[in-house]
C-alpha cells in the first residue's frame, strides 16, 4: 500500500494533487486543517481490510478521549459502529462534499448544454419541435418523449404533426358521461375555477335532455358571499330544485330526499390546496362515498407546478376525473395537458366561455391539443409579427 501526504491552500487542490501523483483510484484515509490549509493523507493499491483495521485505530488515537481500562476485566475490542462515525460530521469533510455536489452539478449542467447543442447539430428538425412544444408549455421530459417520437423524420411540420398526435394519444380519457349516464357528481377544486357555472352548464345539458324533474342540485358553498345566489338563479331558471348543505349531515339529508332523481349534482366551496383544513373538508365529503363521484375543476389558466399541486392535494378523494376550464381565457394550454398526462387524471369535460349550457363539451384530445398549438403560434405572431408561420395540426389524426 502506498500511502502518501499532501498540503494545500484548500481541500479542491488539495484532492487535485491526490489524482495528479496517486491517480483516480486513490482512497483519503484522513484530512486535516493545518496552518496555511490542509493537509490529506491518501493511498493507493490498499488492503480494504488493513486499511479499515488502521482507520479504527487511528480515529481512537486522534479523536477518542483516553479510557482507563479496569486491569481485571478484559479490554473491549476496538471497532467502531457505523452510528458512532463521527469523520463524516468533520467540517472539512462536509465543506468537501458540498464543494463536490456542486461540481457534479455543474457538470450535469455541462452536459445537458453539450446534448442541447449536439441535438441541435446533429438532429436540426426534432431541436425545432422541441422548441415549439416549450413555447406551447409542454413538460419538459414529456416534450423530450414526444420528439422522440419524430426521430428520423426530416419535414418540420410532419414531425410536428407526429409529435402533437403522440401528445393528444396521451391524454386521458374519463369514461363516465355524466349527462348520458346519471348519477351523483360533485365538483371540487380551488376558489375562481369555475365550479359554479360549470355545475349549472351541466344541469342545463341534462334538464334539457331529460328534464327538470330528473336533476337535483346541492351546493356546499356557505362562504363564497353571492355564490348560493348565482347557482339559486340558475336553478330557478332551469326549474330544478336546489338544497343548501351545510354541514355533512345536512348533506347526507339532501341526498336522500333526492334519491328519485336521476342526476344530482353537487356544487363545493372552493378549497385551498394549502388550507390545514383541507383534509376535514376532504373527509366530510367522502363520508358519502362511493355514492358520491368527484371531478376535480381545474383552469387552464392555473401554472404548470400549482397545477400539481391542486392535483396532488385532492387525490385523496379517489377522483373519477376532470373538467378544464376556462381554455378561452389561457394564453397556453401545453402546461394544463402536461399535468393531466403526468398525474393521469382522466379527463371528462372542457369549458371554453361563460355560456351556459352552450360552452361546455365532452373532451376531445385532438381538439384539445390542435387549440393548444393554436395559441402557441398565435403566441409567437404576436412577439414576432414579421414571422409567417406554418405550424400545423394534425388533422390526419383526428
Amino acid at each position: 500500500m502506498k500511502i502518501k501526504r499532501f498540503q494545500a491552500a484548500d481541500v479542491r487542490q488539495a484532492i487535485r494533487e491526490v489524482r495528479e501523483v496517486l491517480g483516480p483510484d486513490a482512497v483519503i484515509l484522513s484530512n486535516t486543517r493545518v496552518d496555511g490549509g490542509v493537509e490529506i493523507v491518501a493511498a493507493t493499491d490498499y488492503d480494504e481490510t488493513q486499511f479499515r483495521r488502521q482507520a479504527t485505530v487511528t480515529r481512537q488515537v486522534v479523536d477518542e478521549p483516553k479510557i482507563e481500562i479496569d486491569p481485571v476485566q478484559p479490554a473491549a475490542p476496538a471497532y467502531v459502529t457505523p452510528q458512532q462515525n463521527i469523520w463524516s460530521q468533520e467540517p472539512t469533510l462536509v465543506q468537501m462534499r458540498k464543494e463536490i455536489a456542486s461540481l457534479r452539478d455543474m457538470l450535469q449542467n455541462q452536459l445537458s448544454d453539450l446534448t442541447w447543442k449536439d441535438m441541435a447539430r446533429q438532429s436540426p428538425t426534432q431541436m425545432q419541435v422541441l422548441q415549439r412544444h416549450m413555447r406551447m408549455g409542454t413538460d419538459v421530459e414529456l416534450a423530450k418523449q414526444l420528439v422522440q417520437a419524430s426521430q428520423g423524420i426530416d419535414d418540420l411540420e410532419t414531425a410536428w404533426r407526429q409529435s402533437l398526435g403522440k401528445l393528444a394519444a396521451q391524454i386521458p380519457l374519463s369514461d363516465q358521461d355524466i349527462i348520458e349516464k346519471g348519477g351523483i357528481m360533485a365538483l371540487v377544486g380551488p376558489t375562481g375555477v369555475g365550479k359554479t357555472t360549470t355545475i349549472a352548464k351541466l344541469a342545463a345539458r341534462c334538464a334539457l335532455k331529460h328534464g327538470a324533474r330528473q336533476v337535483g342540485l346541492i351546493t356546499t358553498d356557505c362562504y363564497r358571499i353571492g355564490g348560493q345566489e348565482q347557482l339559486r338563479s340558475y336553478a330557478r331558471i332551469l326549474g330544478v330544485t336546489l338544497r343548501v348543505a351545510r354541514n355533512h349531515q345536512e348533506l347526507g339529508e339532501a341526498l336522500n330526499d333526492m334519491l328519485d332523481r336521476r342526476f344530482i349534482l353537487i356544487d363545493t366551496a372552493g378549497m385551498n390546496p394549502r388550507d390545514i383544513q383541507l383534509t376535514q373538508k376532504i373527509a366530510m365529503l367522502m363520508q358519502h362515498s362511493p355514492r358520491i363521484r368527484h371531478f376535480l375543476t381545474i383552469s387552464a389558466t392555473t401554472q404548470n407546478p400549482a397545477l400539481s399541486d391542486i392535483i396532488k392535494a385532492f387525490s385523496h378523494l379517489n377522483l373519477s376525473g376532470c373538467i378544464l376550464t376556462k381554455t378561452d381565457e389561457s394564453s397556453s394550454l401545453g402546461g394544463a395537458v402536461s399535468a393531466i398526462i403526468r398525474h393521469q387524471l382522466p379527463l371528462a369535460y372542457v369549458c371554453d366561455g361563460q355560456q351556459v349550457p352552450e360552452d361546455l363539451g365532452l373532451a376531445r384530445p385532438n381538439s384539445l391539443v390542435n387549440q393548444a398549438s393554436e395559441l402557441m403560434q398565435s403566441e409567437q405572431q404576436a412577439l414576432d409579427p414579421q414571422t409567417v408561420s406554418s405550424y400545423g395540426g394534425f388533422a390526419a389524426y383526428g
